[in-house]
This record gives C-alpha cells, structure tokens and sequence, in this order.
C-alpha cells in the first residue's frame, strides 16, 4: 500500500517510522524532516493547497493518506479527495472545526456538559473587555484559531491589551476574531487521544506533557519541552477515566451535532483537584504525544487506520501495549521559543545506545531520500533506504528552535528517564538545552 504522511515535525517523523515497520506499507512524506527522509522519500507539495495535494496523489496512485499534523484538514484535505477514492486518516473540514476554532470548541464542550475551565467564548470586543474586567486573577486568554496566540495573565491591565491584540491579529486569512476568556487553571497538562470510526474509539494512552522552558511554575511557555507516559495502575486508570469521561460522550455529541468523525480525537487537560477539565480539543495526535506513545504500541498501525476509515473498528480487539514507560526529552536551541540560531549542525547521533529512539522536528538532512514521480519517468519509489537505528548523515542541521527529541523506554518510569538523560547529553549543537527534570515525575 502507497501511503503519503503529511507534515514536518516530530509527530511527522514518528508517524513515518511506525508506519515505515508495517510490511504491507510503502511510505512516502511531505515536506518531512531530516530524521522522516532517511525512511520515508520526500516529495515536495503544498500542504496549504489540499485541491495541488489530492491531484498528485491521484495521479501517482496513492492508496492513502495520514495526515500527521492537523493544518491539511482544516483546508479540506477529506473534502478534496473524498471522490478520488483515496482514504484520508482525518475528519472532514466541517469536523475540525473542533480544533481550529477555539470559540466553538468552548460553546460545544459547554453544550454538553463536559468538563472544562469556566470561562466564555466572545466574538464582541466590547463584551469580553466587561467580562475580563470582572474575572479573577490570573486569567487565560485564547484567540479563536490556534495560530493567534494567547498566555496566562497576572496583571489585568497587560491582559487588557492582549486581550484588543487578539481581536485586532487574524493570523489566518477568513479566521475569526473572537477570543476565550477562562479561569486558569493549575495542574500537570495530559493529553489523550482515540483512533475513531464515528461511532467506536480504541483509546490510546495518557502523555503527560512539558510544555514550560523549565520547572518552575512561572516558567515562560514553550511548547514540546518532553513527554512522558506511565506503565503504573494509576496511569491506566487514568487512561480509564478519560476514555470514559471525555473521548466517549465527545463522539456521542458529535453524532447529535451530525457531525462524521474519523481519525484521531483528542483532548488536551488540565488535571485538577476538581478532575480532569479540557482545554482543548484535537484532530491529529500533539506533537510530543506521538513521540512517546507510538514506541509503545505493539499492533501494526496500518490495519487500525484502515479499520477506522472503513468503520469497522468494532471488529477489532483492544490495542496491545508494550509494559514500559516511555520518556521524551527534546533538544531545543538556547533562546527557544523566541530567539535562536539556525544552521548549526547536530553531532552525536551515532553515538546512542541502541534501541534508542530520536525523533527529527526541526532538522534538514541534505542527503535525504526524495520521491521520484511515476508520472515524470521515475520509478515511482526510491529504492534505496538508509538503514540502522542512527545511520544519519554527519552534515544534519538545525531548522528552528525545537530540534528533536531523544526516546527511551523501560520498565520503570526512572529507568526510562535514566536512559534518556544519558543519551540525550551525547547529542550537541550550537545553543543545546533541555529540561532535565522530565519524568522526575509521573503524573504530578
């Protein structure tokens, strides 16, 4: 089967090495990244202009398509291809909607009961300045697509201003100007995610997610700082819990909404003392949560994203796990999430344990396998493949600020992060920092 994985993070390349090990699978990627190219040839496509996409991919046969990051679905992806007969791992453009706009995911979790932080969507300035002038502090403030930021604000006249900011930035040409203006919430983040078919949903597992510069709990915002997921009865019934709790009555009011749902859904959390309270809904898997709970996935993928599209995920049995926890610790460059230096180059890589994972974001790798098109003369497929767990080309550079990230697995969560301290100190690039304190920690 011709599969094409769409997108260029972290997320991007685990996809592209967990679908790499299914026999059936021949694995093509666009645009990828310099650790998804030594598996998968790369092929150079819009992925803004899903109409360009579902051409090629119908003319160079293309049995489906996994979208690894959410952008291609929100422009339509399913929509375009949908009479090409080509399977598309995703919801519909009208479906995710859920993640794209935080302004209706609030009003929809709100609708139906389900838990989240108190607060309200706005699409009226003068509206939502009355009712942030009321609220305690501190307080969260969301544009309504995810690209228009946001923060936590302690001082209310800074929040004020955020606040007009976020009405006056539409990062997105047609997006909305509205805002979420919610109580904050203290507590670790967990994302969790379900392969769906609309109306069954085979959980994934709970990662805890890092997603501050450092520990303290005033630490600047930083996205993808590390991962991890648990092997303890806690962390499976959490998992319980949240399947229960939240995925479930998600895809029965998706159904009342009239809403088809297939592919990935997830929730993003907070965990209070109160419980569990969403704080956002997604498409795809997060960046971060990809890299720590495919490793741990022992069916072939393959099979669940064809039983998903074909809506017979209810003919299959529960998921099997590897009995370990998984560690994720990302290399960033010194000055991420603001300011950093591109360009440097990555040493270290083969230099790892084995059986050590590192997952490529933002790297360019120069000698990487590109796609030659069936249609322009060319096989089809690059033939050639770049072996080994790290056989990596010595000239990797630094694309942004957010470079990789260095997985580990054992049975324990200590273990786990042992080893992935350890081999995340062999890699070097101009400017390299991470968080040391990841997996210190459970979920707590």
């Amino acid at each position: 089967m011709k599969i094409l994985v769409l997108g260029s993070d972290g997320r991007t390349h685990a996809m592209v090495w967990k679908l790499f090990s299914s026999p059936s699978a021949d694995v093509l990627c666009t645009p990828g990244n310099g650790g998804a190219v030594l598996l998968a040839p790369q092929v150079e496509l819009d992925l803004a202009n899903p109409a360009e996409v579902a051409r090629w991919a119908f003319a160079e046969q293309i049995d489906l398509i996994v979208p690894a990051e959410s952008g291609s679905l929100w422009a339509g992806m399913v929509d375009e291809v949908v009479a090409m007969h080509i399977g598309v791992f995703g919801a519909s453009q009208r479906s995710t909607r859920l993640e794209w706009s935080r302004c209706y995911a609030k009003e929809f979790l709100q609708r139906y009961g389900l838990p989240t932080a108190r607060g309200r969507a706005f699409t009226s300035l003068p509206t939502a300045e009355k009712f942030l002038a009321a609220q305690s502090l501190p307080v969260v403030l969301k544009a309504d697509h995810p690209a228009g930021g946001g923060g936590t604000y302690t001082d209310r006249y800074t929040a004020l201003e955020a606040l007009r900011g976020l009405f006056i930035n539409r990062p997105i040409e047609g997006s909305s100007n509205g805002v979420v203006i919610e109580e904050y919430l203290p507590g670790i983040t967990v994302s969790f995610s379900a392969i769906v078919d609309g109306s069954t949903a085979l959980p994934l597992l709970p990662a805890r997610i890092y997603d501050r510069l450092n520990a303290a709990p005033d630490s600047p915002q930083a996205p993808g700082m590390g991962a991890i997921t648990g092997n303890s009865s806690y962390a499976r019934r959490l998992g319980e819990h949240l399947h229960r709790h939240l995925i479930t009555p998600i895809i029965a009011a998706l159904a009342k909404e009239s809403l088809p749902y297939w592919g990935i859904l997830g929730v993003d959390c907070v965990i209070t003392d109160q419980g569990p309270r969403i704080s956002d809904l997604r498409c795809s898997l997060r960046d971060m949560e990809a890299q720590v709970v495919l490793p741990r996935l022992e069916d072939d993928l393959l099979p669940l994203i064809e039983a998903a599209i074909s809506r017979r995920l209810h003919q299959l049995p529960p998921l099997r796990w590897r009995d370990e926890a998984s560690v994720g610790i990302s290399l960033v460059a010194q000055g991420y999430p603001n300011h950093f230096a591109i360009g440097g180059a990555v040493r270290g890589l083969s230099e790892l344990d084995e059986g050590v994972l590192v997952f490529h974001d933002q790297t360019h790798n120069p000698v990487g396998m590109r796609y030659t098109p069936a249609t322009r003369g060319g096989p089809g497929m690059l033939s050639s493949l770049i072996m080994g767990s790290h056989a990596v080309a010595p000239d990797i550079t630094l694309t942004g600020g957010h470079v990789l990230t260095v997985v580990c697995l054992g049975a324990t969560l200590n273990g786990a992060r042992g080893r992935a301290l350890l081999n995340a100190e062999r890699i070097s690039f101009p400017g390299r920092t991470y968080r040391e304190d990841v997996g210190s920690h459970e979920f707590r």
